[in-house]
């Protein structure tokens, strides 16, 4: 483990190993491990509805465990919808600055509330939409609910149920109750302004823990303790949008998360691989716009491990779809590459243009996208090539171009193809090896480039 930055940033104050933070009972790694463990010891089931556990809820009965933990029930949001809205209208909070707008909304989100106060919001509104009918639309009155239903079901108090069967088992001992962490905590406003958070009470959901007792979470969970291993797999299926029950996925990295006022964690962890990584800081990240594209530690962070553990393993092709836009968009060509590949928003926009000939695809390696692959196909006009292949920068020289390149080739023979022809760069030598070991042929040579063939066996 290392620590950087600042416990105190203003004070100069460096963090150590020995710095503490806050994490909140209801983060959402934390409240779907404490439901999946429930599900686990059969005392409540993902098909339950929720009037089998909150029946005075008017909507109970049309929605279930698994759509809370999913965040598609359609329940109002007591506080976006409702506190945020009068926020917005009051003369004397728009009066303040941004900061100090920004720490009232901050605490006001935070504040201690109770589902009888939150029932008492919305229990007379509709919902916004039919139940499971969309993903990913997050209110803050779907965590309440499901800190109601582990309460009811285990008899403890939410923060009480974690600290028994989630932090005891795993050794945790420096995880307790309470506000008093020695590092101060920044928000962050506008994408790139910290803003400094005062301290205050008790806010009743918080545990003060530190960096080693957070990497006894994350080896906890690469581990698959705390339960099964097939309630684990349940856990970590995906909705369209990428949300899981306990993490979310992040180009085939699953994800756990959990914040609270200037306070994120972010625990990566693949189950299969064994690899996990965490961080936790007191500050919310900061972003840059760099080429094009917006950058933060976070992320950076995580491409810089991806790059260090990706190698041929669990290798295939995925068609590009909703679901994997993003990671296909993000793919980078290497910098010798740049002069004779089209970049990875090109090349879609070029699949797309004409869909019904050209058939865009991901290199997967596991669940992580390595490289993009273009066909075009047209079996009337006996059209068959490989348009467009592009393996990520971080991933140059594995074999994952000799990978894509025979799977194109498997791909275009099913479709029909006999014979496949291919133009490519004189100086592209990189490109050139590649078609050679698998055996295409010198057509033609140019002054700028070649034509090469191959003969597909039948």
């Amino acid at each position: 483990r290392n620590t950087y930055g600042y416990a105190d940033r203003e004070r100069a104050i460096r963090t150590s190993p020995d710095s503490t933070y806050l994490i909140s009972s209801k983060s959402p790694m934390l409240i779907g491990l404490c439901i999946m463990q429930l599900v686990d010891r059969k005392k409540v089931s993902l098909r339950d509805t929720l009037n089998q556990y909150i029946p005075e809820y008017r909507h109970a009965s049309r929605i279930t465990v698994k759509q809370l933990l999913y965040h598609n029930t359609g329940i109002p949001d007591y506080f976006y919808s409702g506190k945020m809205i009068e926020l917005s209208q009051s003369k004397q909070h728009q009066a303040l600055s941004d900061e100090d707008r920004f720490r009232v909304e901050c605490y006001a989100y935070e504040s201690p509330i109770t589902f009888a106060e939150v029932h008492a919001i919305i229990s007379d509104a509709p919902l916004e939409f039919e139940p499971g009918s969309r993903s990913n639309n997050w209110s803050a009155s779907n965590v309440v609910f499901l800190k109601e239903i582990i309460e009811r079901v285990s008899g403890l108090s939410l923060a009480d149920y974690q600290r028994k069967h989630v932090f005891e088992p795993l050794g945790m001992n420096q995880t307790v109750p309470g506000c008093d962490a020695t590092t101060v905590f920044y928000g962050c406003i506008k994408e790139t302004v910290l803003v400094r958070l005062p301290i205050v009470g008790d806010i009743g959901h918080t545990f003060r823990t530190t960096i080693d007792d957070m990497v006894k979470l994350m080896k906890g969970v690469v581990n698959r303790q705390l339960m099964s291993r097939r309630t684990w797999k349940t856990a970590l299926l995906y909705d369209s949008a990428g949300r899981g029950i306990i993490a979310g996925q992040a180009n085939g990295v699953a994800c756990g998360q959990g914040g609270i006022l200037g306070y994120e964690f972010n625990l990566y962890f693949d189950q299969d691989m064994k690899i996990a990584y965490i961080h936790i800081t007191n500050e919310i990240q900061t972003q840059k716009r760099i080429n094009d594209e917006w950058s933060y530690f976070c992320k950076e962070m995580r491409r810089a491990i991806e790059e260090e553990t990706t190698y041929p393993r669990f290798t295939g092709l995925k068609r590009y779809s909703q679901q994997n836009a993003w990671e296909a968009m993000n793919l980078a060509v290497h910098e010798s590459q740049k002069s004779f590949v089209l970049d990875a928003k090109a090349s879609l926009c070029y699949a797309l243009a004409k869909p019904k000939v050209r058939k865009p695809y991901l290199l997967m390696e596991g669940k992580r996208s390595v490289g993009l692959l273009v066909l075009a196909i047209d079996k009337k006009k006996s059209l068959y090539d490989v348009d467009i292949l592009l393996i990520d920068k971080r991933y140059q020289r594995r074999g994952f171009g000799r990978i894509i390149l025979s799977k194109a080739l498997e791909i275009l023979k099913q479709q029909g193809a006999r014979r496949i022809e291919i133009g490519v760069n004189r100086f592209n030598i990189a490109a050139q090896r590649l078609y050679f070991s698998l055996g295409f042929e010198r057509v033609a040579v140019y002054e700028e480039g070649m034509w090469l063939r191959i003969d597909l066996e039948i």
